[in-house]
């Protein structure tokens, strides 16, 4: 799997005429050679020569943990730093990932190397997922989804926001879990309007809708759900924004298939929402692609001129905030297929009512 993966970037070194690559993103080096993903660190970097050598360049604490797990690669401990090491390795024209390499690492090879962008290929790659990966994703969802039913099951009266997503990140841990795909988020009442609302100590009120979007990470893949939960009987004005979105989501997901552009797919949940007269308040695109990152290509909003390919994994989650009345989201994660996508998502989309 990893040498064949590599195998596609040497034909664009080759395109390129590039004496090779270097890949300093750790999720692209996961990717590449199964190398352990540390995020938000820089401990090792990937390069790959046009002859198909790969050494991937680790700190001393990373060293044997990267040579126990990364295949297909010779793994070379830093002695006198990464870039020294590097520097042993690369030849004079030189592909880097502009959005990855820190301007401290840039400002040394720059002088010896030229350095040429290469312009998210790899990410193009991760874009159309191969059987393994689809595999992790589902087992993913499935513990995300179980630790969903559980939390909200343990939901009781005067809980706090807080204290909702402690039970949803306990039971996605405690169902295998290596992590989160992201920081949770549980939202109720006047706060379900924040897309993005982390929880806080608020009480969730008798009445009120709670937005839950969680994901775990599993093998280095992430999940995605969210629902929107009410305590007890739902205000009628949120009731109609709810079968609103819900219609929305169906809507678009009976419309996925290979080759579709993304702003179509869009431009079909905001046309339903439109008849609702709830358009103005979908602030955000549609959904996004899923795998190593949790967000990452293709992007599905109103200004895609891409289309979808078989392999693609992407969620679908409209949403309606309304200032002084409420919000509601629903996401599903989706599969393109041959014939049109698999709904990865099992989880209900009837009106759920905790406490």
């Amino acid at each position: 799997m990893y040498k064949e993966r590599q195998r596609i970037l040497l034909k664009y070194i080759e395109k390129e005429n590039l004496d090779g690559i270097l890949i300093s993103s750790n999720e692209n080096i996961f990717y590449l050679t199964g190398a352990p993903l540390v995020r938000g660190s820089f401990c090792k970097i990937l390069y790959l020569s046009k002859d198909g050598n790969a050494y991937l360049v680790v700190t001393a604490l990373d060293y044997q943990e990267t040579l126990d797990y990364a295949k297909e690669v010779e793994v070379v401990k830093a002695e006198n730093g990464l870039l020294e090491e590097v520097k042993r390795f690369i030849g004079r024209r030189v592909g880097f990932e502009e959005k990855s390499m820190n301007y401290s690492m840039y400002q040394s090879l720059i002088n010896s190397t030229e350095l040429i962008p290469a312009s998210n290929y790899l990410e193009r790659m991760r874009e159309r997922k191969d059987e393994k990966e689809v595999q992790l994703i589902m087992e993913a969802q499935k513990i995300t989804e179980k630790a969903l039913l559980e939390g909200l099951e343990k939901f009781s009266e005067n809980m706090s926001e807080i204290e909702l997503a402690a039970e949803l990140e306990y039971f996605m841990r405690k169902f295998g879990a290596e992590g989160y795909a992201f920081d949770t988020i549980v939202a109720s009442g006047y706060r379900s309007v924040y897309p993005h609302g982390s929880p806080i100590k608020k009480r969730i009120e008798v009445g009120e809708n709670i937005i839950i979007d969680i994901g775990a990470r599993l093998h280095g893949y992430c999940s995605n759900i969210t629902r929107t939960v009410f305590f007890g009987k739902p205000k009628k004005d949120i009731v109609e924004i709810y079968e609103a979105v819900v219609n929305a989501q169906e809507a678009v997901i009976k419309a996925i298939k290979p080759g579709i552009e993304g702003k179509e797919l869009d431009k079909i949940a905001r046309e339903i929402l439109r008849e609702y007269g709830y358009d103005e308040y979908f602030i955000h695109g549609l959904g996004h692609g899923i795998g190593i990152d949790v967000h990452e290509a293709p992007f599905i909003n109103r200004k895609c001129n891409r289309i979808v390919e078989i392999g693609n994994v992407i969620t679908i989650e409209p949403g309606v905030y309304m200032p002084r009345v409420g919000g509601v989201r629903i996401e599903d994660l989706v599969l393109v297929t041959n014939g049109g996508c698999k709904n990865l998502t099992e989880f209900t989309k009837e009106f759920y009512e905790v406490g």
